[in-house]
């Protein structure tokens, strides 16, 4: 037992020692062939990649470029490019790291040429995690706020429109999100809680693009209150506002129903 007990010291002194310099350093293993390549021939490969989609093998390229010349044209853009392969891949974790890498680049680069593509494609990773309408809202919410930003921040920007149509986009989700809501209040016959979620809706989001459908609802809404005068302005809203609507002739007839 002794002995067994000595053999184990033993042993543990020479790993000890072994170790004592500390573990070994594993550097990341680089690709001979781009240490063959100039700098050009690295960003015209990594873009052949990129065109042909294969998005990780691309990120290699730029990442050695980025790596070994961040104050280059090349390397700044390459970062830029880091981040547009995480996007294109496309999945959640993916959009999360995208989204970094392209926050990344601002912070790095902010009077950079492309820090108004960077930011619009921020809002872009949050647009793209968008639940249905039905669902919680949260990733929608987050969009919003980060489209406001870019809006705010580059005014001037030649992407403002396409920020401005998602930007619409976002908040078409939001209103449907509190459409269908107000639509499940009417359906269990809470019509107080109904209006009051529809006058949120017709005040906060005026460029809805189902304006007329919340018209009809809080006319309806409102006429099962007993409210029949508040009711037949919005009735008349349909019908005035969007004659063409799948919504005008229903709002027609209860216009008879509340003259009978």
């Amino acid at each position: 037992m002794k002995l067994r007990r000595l053999l184990i010291a033993l042993i543990a002194i020479s790993v000890f020692a072994a170790c004592h310099h500390g573990p070994r350093r594993i550097r990341p293993t680089v690709d001979p062939a781009l240490l063959q390549m100039s700098k050009e021939q690295v960003w015209s490969k990594a873009e052949e990649l990129f065109s042909n989609h294969k998005w990780q093998r691309a990120r290699t390229y730029y990442t050695y470029l980025y790596e070994n010349h961040p104050n280059d044209v090349l390397g700044r853009r390459s970062l830029l490019r880091i981040a547009d392969t995480f996007y294109e891949q496309g999945d959640q974790v993916n959009l999360v790291e995208a989204q970094y890498k392209y926050r990344d680049f601002i912070n790095r680069y902010p009077s950079s040429d492309q820090a108004d593509y960077a930011m619009l494609r921020i809002a872009m990773c949050s647009y793209r995690q968008m639940e249905r309408p039905d669902r919680d809202q949260q990733k929608t919410k987050e969009a919003l706020e980060k489209f406001n930003d870019m809006v705010r921040t580059y005014p001037n920007s030649p992407l403002r429109a396409e920020a401005d149509s998602k930007r619409q986009d976002v908040l078409d989700r939001l209103a449907k999100h509190e459409h269908l809501v107000a639509r499940y209040y009417i359906k269990r016959k809470s019509y107080n809680a109904a209006v009051q979620r529809l006058n949120f809706l017709i005040d906060t989001y005026p460029n809805y693009k189902d304006r007329a459908g919340s018209f009809y609802d809080i006319g309806t809404a409102l006429s099962r209150l007993g409210r029949k005068g508040e009711a037949r302005l919005y009735y008349e809203r349909v019908v005035t506002e969007f004659p063409q609507s799948d919504y005008a002739d229903r709002a027609k007839r209860r216009l008879s129903d509340i003259s009978a």
